[in-house]
Parts: structure tokens; C-alpha cells; sequence
């Protein structure tokens, strides 16, 4: 992808190439529409979340959270390396544990270490997994970005 294009001067010519060039890039970086969104009630008692069955399998996915009471999540399971997850917390009723960098747990970057992240409504919290097969080595996920609500 070429951040110069187009110009002001570009042939009309030229654009069916760079138009596919640019559809070939954010495919690649979208998994080949490999997007999702879920929209996820997390349930009394629940201490971790798995692939496949509570979040999708998407490399890039949205992840709408919700939960009628408070919940702590430590881990993760069944993550493919690579894969990103943005949670979107629609409540203030969920806990997000700090771990270690090992066994689908959720390594933050937040001070003190092994702490909880209280989430409030509308924050987001980016994760991505490292080092997971799908299978049975989870990885673990690394906090990317985090957003905290404001207003």
C-alpha cells in the first residue's frame, strides 16, 4: 500500500491497480474477512472464556460484554497466534485479571502486576493473543490498547 497515492495528478488509467493493490492490503490485514462481532453475556461464576464456544474464531473480532453480576476473567482459551479480540464493556460488572505470560492468561499492561482491571461502561480493551496453536498451548494474550471512558 503506498501512502502517496492517489495524487491529484493521477491517471484515471493508473486507479483500477491501485484500487486493487489497496483491496488486496486490508484483506490481508482483515484475514480475508475474517471479522466478527459477538455479542457476549458472560455468565455468574465464570473465571476464563473459550474460543470457539463463548468468542468466535475470527482474527479480528469485536466482542460486545456484557454481565448481570461481577465476574473476574483470568484466561482465555483456545487462541491462534495472531488472533485480536476487542472487548467493548457495556456494563461495569466485569473484572479483567492480570497473569502471567503463559497458559491463555491476560498479561495487561497495568501497574501493579498480577492486579484486576475493573472495566466501566464503554471502555475497550484490545488483546492479542501470542503464541496460541488452537489447541492445546493457548499462549497467552498481551493487552494492546485500552481506552477508558471519559464522560
Amino acid at each position: 500500500m503506498d501512502a502517496t497515492k492517489p495524487t491529484d495528478t493521477e491517471q484515471v488509467s493508473a486507479l483500477p491497480t491501485y484500487i486493487r493493490e489497496v483491496r488486496a492490503a486490508v484483506n490481508s490485514i482483515s484475514g480475508s474477512g475474517n471479522v466478527g462481532v459477538t455479542n457476549l453475556a458472560i455468565p455468574p461464576g465464570a473465571t476464563s472464556l473459550t474460543v470457539g464456544t463463548d468468542i468466535g474464531r475470527d482474527g479480528y473480532e469485536a466482542v460486545i460484554v456484557s454481565a448481570a453480576v461481577a465476574v473476574n476473567i483470568s484466561n482465555i482459551y483456545g487462541g491462534t497466534n495472531g488472533q485480536i479480540k476487542v472487548f467493548v464493556f457495556t456494563d461495569n460488572n466485569v473484572g479483567i485479571v492480570d497473569g502471567l505470560a503463559l497458559g491463555g492468561a491476560l498479561y495487561l499492561n497495568q501497574l501493579p502486576a498480577l492486579s484486576t482491571f475493573n472495566a466501566q461502561t464503554n471502555d475497550v480493551l484490545v488483546l492479542m493473543n501470542i503464541g496460541g496453536d488452537g489447541a492445546t498451548n493457548h499462549g497467552y494474550w498481551k493487552e494492546i490498547q485500552r481506552q477508558l471512558a471519559v464522560k
